[in-house]
């Protein structure tokens, strides 16, 4: 099989007939393929180029229909699916534009080396190659596509300017008079075409015409450019006006050049010290044998300072370059070819003296840097293919590359430094907003407020410093920024000409759809940091390979970073632009569809969580889809750790969507109940219950509501909030008894005995632990009847019935072996042994018992129950008169305990006050 894709797309047999690839959608997938040059092209290219944004399962199902019929068509092993994408095999197959890109080289090979006979013929068959204006003609439709017609587009221009030289040469002039004027005409702004086409009619006596030529081309580029014509022009209209016609085209005359082009330094640069001194290791000298690393990538986001901080550098090493300095902007994806030529000319070669091919261009480059000390810094450069060409070789020449990608191509093929720009610490954004302002000063409240809206980034301090140094009042931008909703909005200058949002909607236009996509879904989040499978749920992505290829691509753009635990990391402001996209761009019922997907996986993973933390509690079912990178909670602890991590991002969820999901958050504060009786302070504890109360109220879920009723009297009782907890309570043992549920009426029964007891209510705590206890025994559940136990051994101790308690007590201990949840419910009968142990005297008993509650629920990762052992633990050291370490035990509990809120509290700071007034003077206590 043959494509032919220089002119319009299409596939032709070994007999020469043409093969109908099928409709407009089929080319376009062949093209994309071919452009490829067999290498993968990712599913999402390929939807994007066929239906723009619109990455639904349908369009996965479409596109796999689309390659199997042009697998039909070209045979089945033609197009191979490859990871995230397919990829078109070649073997066997030929392409018109390799032949034409062979022919090309052959020819110049052949002029090089004087057989300039042979190398017109192959310039004129590779020209014939032509079927059309463009190369994939009405396929190129990506942005692959396009540049590659682009590039081979322009081969096509520079042969034919190649083989016109060698015609002129060899006196053909007058046969290509018309044919020229024709091509010059279509590419007005190529001068060595026009100067082709004025050698060609001056030598063809036609020397007004000539004339006309120049004259044209000079308005051209006056009106279009701004720009005279070249000296290439200029000396042949001038050899025209003088004489007879000049045998060749004049070449421009070439000087030497030191070029001084970087940009002016900030002149408020401040910090970056490490940055500075990485940067500085590119001048260190190699040793023997070794070569010195001349080349280093600076990336990071947009808006992080990367031009600032390079110029700042190379300003102080000015002397260490003395040939020169040069700096190529190559924002809009200049080809390296053309870049190539600019650096070349700044460097001193005649314009008629750089090379026609890349690689030629590229080689004469290194030569020159090899023999001279330059620094070239290329900025915006958006691929590795940009910047390879410019690599020096040997010698004192350096290279810089500023980049938004990180360009991992070339830190692996040619071992270029990477430097990664992160925010600016908090002390150099200071710095530096005082800096803009003209406020040297030390910084007040508003200031730090300031530095702190603007999360580190530089350019966003630079325009925070310019609305103040213009007359801005702090506390009044404080205010502006506050807002969320208009912040990016507030960090743009007055003009409009330096924006926030406008350095961020750079790298976001670059992306490919679904890549914005998965952008514009974490902005649906409020967490700036989410595990991989929060992001796949709200991006709604089945598989994790492709939410892998995604990720990596918003983090080698520097949108994203991958923490070394997997999570995702959005810098606050990219947070804000995502999320202000999503309103944008995303229906609202795309986005209720995404958050009711992460309250799924958030539900699942909770439930999960729920299951280690506390076995036997009730945990609350949530739909299960498929769901990705679900974590690895082997064991209580890191279920624990797990909760820990995702608990702030968890509680806002329940917080903010009980009234339009409500049938997805109250489930969810059910399955944190263990994580929030073992680490949560206990507003937190209580506002979430209140919160699934309400949520449960609303999807008319009595079991919800009863249970979390019963979570809300537990939270309340330890802050002896007795009126409320106990209203909870009944509320939530009439809702058990509604639905016929024994299980959780005994349980919310035991709870409200235990409370009424711990307030000193020893004869009314004793009928709903009874009616707990009957219901216990009915239903032979052992965790239901180690609480109505431990809690029937609470009210003895309380009421001085020392022997019963113990036997409650024992009972609790033996239902706790009896539980899968055995180490969390043994830590608290051991802890209610020691205390009564040590009301009986008995300290080594109390020791022992106190010890072991302590590492029970460090191995459970209960801080409460933690703490309160360790109270025993001190009461125990106290009695010993073990002064250090009863301090230092009940220290550790107060602290653990200050973040939690506990009731005891105050009762602990006045006892550990107490134990700190009974150290003897001079005795030293441990640290803790």
């Amino acid at each position: 099989m043959r494509f032919e894709v220089l002119g319009p797309l299409r596939a032709v047999d070994s007999s020469g007939s043409v093969v109908p690839v099928g409709r407009h959608q089929h080319e376009v997938v062949l093209a994309c393929l071919l452009a490829a040059g067999g290498q993968t092209v990712a599913d999402s290219t390929l939807m994007e180029a066929l239906w723009g944004r619109d990455p639904s399962d349908s369009k996965q199902v479409a596109l796999r229909v689309l390659v199997h019929h042009l697998r039909r068509t070209l045979g089945t092993g033609s197009i191979i699916r490859a990871t995230g994408g397919y990829r078109i095999s070649l073997a066997g197959h030929q392409v018109d534009a390799d032949e034409f890109v062979a022919l090309v080289d052959a020819a110049a090979r052949d002029e090089a080396q004087g057989r300039l006979a042979e190398a017109q013929g192959r310039y004129r068959v590779a020209l014939r190659l032509w079927r059309g204006t463009d190369a994939y003609q009405g396929t190129a439709d990506t942005d692959q596509v396009r540049a590659v017609s682009h590039h081979l587009g322009e081969q096509r221009l520079t042969a034919y300017e190649s083989c016109v030289d060698i015609e002129l040469s060899l006196g053909r002039h007058r046969e290509l008079c018309a044919e020229l004027a024709a091509v010059a005409t279509e590419n007005a702004l190529r001068e060595r075409l026009q100067a082709q086409l004025m050698l060609a009619l001056v030598r063809s006596d036609r020397r007004a015409e000539a004339l006309l030529v120049y004259e044209r081309t000079r308005r051209i580029l006056a009106d279009e450019l701004g720009a005279d014509p070249g000296t290439r022009l200029q000396q042949l209209h001038t050899a025209i006006l003088r004489g007879p016609a000049p045998a060749v085209a004049p070449s421009a005359p070439s000087t030497v050049a030191r070029p001084a082009q970087l940009p002016a330094p900030p002149s408020d640069f401040v910090g970056r010290d490490d940055e500075l001194a990485a940067l500085d290791a590119l001048l260190a000298l190699s040793g023997p044998g070794q070569r010195p690393s001349g080349a280093v990538v600076v990336t990071g986001s947009g808006g992080m300072g990367k031009t600032a901080l390079v110029t700042h550098w190379a300003d102080q090493h000015r002397q260490r370059f003395p040939d020169g300095q040069l700096y190529l902007d190559l924002d809009d994806d200049v080809p390296a070819t053309v870049a190539l030529a600019r650096a070349l000319i700044d460097l001193g070669v005649a314009a008629d003296d750089v090379p026609q091919q890349a690689e030629t261009r590229a080689a004469q480059l290194r030569s020159l840097l090899s023999r001279s000390a330059v620094l070239v810094v290329l900025d915006n450069v958006s691929s590795a293919q940009q910047a390879r060409p410019f690599f020096p070789g040997t010698g004192d020449s350096r290279l810089v590359i500023i980049s938004r990608n990180r360009l991992d191509g070339l830190i692996a093929r040619e071992g270029a430094h990477l430097l990664v720009l992160n925010p600016l610490p908090v002390d150099s954004a200071t710095r530096l907003l005082g800096a803009i302002a003209g406020m040297p000063g030390g910084a007040d409240d508003d200031i730090r407020t300031l530095v702190t809206l603007c999360h580190g980034m530089p350019l966003a301090i630079r325009i925070v410093g310019a609305h103040l140094r213009l007359g801005a009042r702090p506390g009044t931008l404080v205010v502006a920024l506050h807002d969320e909703r208009t912040r990016l909005a507030r960090l743009s200058t007055t003009d409009g000409d330096v924006s926030v949002r406008a350095v961020i909607a750079v790298s976001y236009r670059r992306l490919a759809a679904p890549a914005r996509r998965l952008l514009r879904r974490l902005g649906l989040s409020d967490a700036h940091t989410i595990p991989p499978g929060a992001a796949a749920a709200l991006a709604g992505i089945g598989a994790g390979t492709v939410l892998t290829d995604l990720v990596d691509r918003l983090a080698e753009v520097n949108v994203v970073t991958i923490e070394p635990d997997s999570r995702i990391s959005l810098h606050q402001l990219t947070h804000l632009f995502a999320h202000e996209q999503g309103q944008l761009e995303d229906t609202s019922a795309d986005r209720r569809a995404a958050e009711r997907h992460l309250l799924r996986w958030y539900g699942h993973v909770a439930r999960h969580a729920q299951q280690r933390i506390r076995p036997t509690a009730d945990s609350a079912d949530v739909p299960d889809p498929e769901h990705l990178f679900l974590p690895d909670l082997p064991d209580t602890l890191a279920a624990v750790e797990w909760v820990d991590t995702e608990a702030d991002t968890i509680i806002r969820l329940i917080a903010q969507h009980g009234g339009t999901h409500s049938d997805l958050v109250w489930p969810l504060a059910v399955n944190i109940r263990g994580w929030l009786q073992r680490r949560a302070p206990r507003d937190i504890w209580i506002g979430v219950a209140e919160h699934g109360i309400r949520a449960a109220a609303l999807a008319g879920s009595r079991t919800g509501e009863a249970t979390l009723h019963g979570s809300l009297g537990v939270a309340h009782s330890l802050l002896l909030q007795r009126a409320e907890a106990r209203a909870a309570f009944q509320r939530a043992s009439a809702l058990f008894a509604q639905g016929g549920d024994h299980a959780g009426r005994a349980d919310v029964e035991a709870s409200l005995g235990a409370m009424l007891a711990d307030s000193g209510a020893l004869d009314e705590a004793l009928p709903p632990l009874l009616r707990a206890r009957h219901l216990a025994t009915q239903l032979d559940d052992p965790d239901l009847t180690f609480k109505v136990e431990l809690n029937l051994g609470y009210l003895h101790r309380r009421a001085d019935r020392h022997q019963e308690a113990r036997d409650a007590y024992t009972a609790a201990l033996s239902a706790a072996q009896r539980s899968s949840n055995r180490d969390w419910l043994s830590a608290s009968v051991h802890t209610n042994l020691g205390r009564l142990h040590l009301l009986q005297g008995d300290l080594d008993q109390a020791g022992q018992h106190y010890d072991e509650a302590v590492r029970l629920a460090r191995n459970t990762g209960d801080r409460m129950r933690e703490a309160w052992a360790l109270h025993g633990c001190s009461d125990v050291f106290a009695a010993r008169r073990n002064l250090p370490a009863a301090v230092a035990a009940l220290h550790e509990a107060v602290t653990i305990l200050e973040t939690l809120g506990d009731r005891r509290l105050p009762e602990m700071r006045a006892r550990l006050s107490e134990l700190l007034s009974d150290s003897p003077a001079g005795q030293p206590l441990p640290q803790t």
